[in-house]
């Protein structure tokens, strides 16, 4: 809601970009991976590296009858690449640990699309195969060690955001770090009720203190003040405000969103018979 309708159009903007390279630069099937962390990827290194843009309006299947602004550049190419990649090993790391037959046959359509993007960016897609594999292999664990699991993610993003070797590559590696494991416990704050009940793997419910809500809160702050640090050192200009926002005011107000639906289940669970 802080966003300047100047800002939301040109998120928006980036948004349809990376849609309409998924289609155009792999199919239209690809566009059903579509996500907003690619957005957030293609807003944060376009606005470090500043390449040109291809801005124009054009109608989709999404939106038929008025043409939506679409911004595309090289990053939103890479982005679209590395969606497919992630999108593959999440579909097939569903049907290992769920037997998900929807993630199997989508993982199969995918599968031509994952072999060029896989190709393109080998080191990349090899790299982020071991991560999760290694993400895969400590929750089968069981571990207690939140930031032995969460430390994998965080060296996932690193490849991830790690767009080219240059001046910036320190920077970008410890941003990228600190962004994965940023998500990785906040998403794990989010599903602690649902995992509990699923009986699945939440590093949170494997962690005995007096008020995990508090914990939590504290090394998700932690995370967010060591990747703000980081995100400081790079000459942002351009949609700096939206990075801002998603950042800063988007991720706060989603941790105060799951602490206040904890607290409404707790309340409704201490109702008497």
């Amino acid at each position: 809601m802080e966003l300047k309708f100047k800002e939301y159009y040109s998120y928006k903007g980036y948004y349809c970009g990376l849609c309409m390279s998924l289609k155009n630069k792999y199919s239209n099937l690809s566009r059903m991976t579509l996500n907003y962390d690619m957005t957030f990827l293609i807003l944060l290194l376009s606005s470090l590296y500043e390449p040109t843009n291809k801005t124009y309006n054009s109608r989709c299947i999404a939106h038929p009858s008025k043409k939506q602004l679409i911004i595309r550049n090289d990053i939103t190419d890479y982005a679209a690449s590395i969606n497919i990649i992630l999108s593959y090993y999440n579909l097939k790391d569903n049907w290992d640990d769920e037997k998900d037959i929807k993630s199997l046959v989508m993982a199969r359509l995918l599968k031509k699309e994952f072999t060029t993007a896989s190709s393109e960016l080998l080191t990349k897609s090899v790299k982020i195969s071991e991560k999760i594999k290694n993400i895969a292999l400590l929750e089968k664990e069981n571990t207690n060690d939140i930031d032995r699991v969460s430390n994998e993610f965080g060296h996932l993003m690193e490849e991830i955001i790690l767009y080219k070797i240059d001046v910036w590559e320190n920077t970008l590696r410890k941003l990228g770090f600190f962004l994965g494991k940023y998500i990785y416990l906040l998403d794990a704050y989010e599903d602690m009720e649902k995992d509990k009940k699923n009986n699945s793997y939440n590093p949170f419910n494997n962690i005995n203190v007096q008020n995990i809500d508090e914990y939590a809160k504290e090394i998700l702050m932690l995370n967010l003040s060591f990747l703000s640090e980081q995100l400081e050192k790079l000459p942002l200009v351009q949609d700096k405000t939206i990075i801002d926002n998603i950042l800063y005011s988007g991720i706060l107000m989603k941790i105060k969103e799951t602490s206040v639906d904890k607290n409404k289940k707790e309340k409704v669970d201490e109702r008497s018979i």
